[in-house]
């Protein structure tokens, strides 16, 4: 969920509704994984009128993202070619 979080805020700041609509979960939910991330200095929060929105502090982050998520698919992929894939 955080890494599809972060995922959604690479377009820019979002608020709580917008991101739970946008990821089809609930508000709740969403609302969980982004306080996690703004205390760990993932993410900054700024006040719009009634809404905070939420956005990446530093684009490194995403960097890292990718790094990981790329990795992965690579792992992905090389197990698949020894096994094949799955019919």
């Amino acid at each position: 969920m955080r890494i599809r979080l972060l995922d959604s805020l690479r377009a820019g700041d979002a608020s709580v509704g917008e991101l739970a609509e946008a990821l089809g979960t609930s508000e709740q939910n969403v609302s969980k994984h982004l306080g996690l991330m703004l205390q760990a200095g993932i993410l900054g929060r700024e006040k719009k009128g009634n809404l905070a929105c939420y956005a990446i502090s530093d684009p490194e982050v995403l960097a890292l993202c990718e790094f990981v998520c790329g990795a992965l698919a690579r792992r992905h992929s090389e197990v698949a070619a020894l096994f094949g894939s799955p019919s």
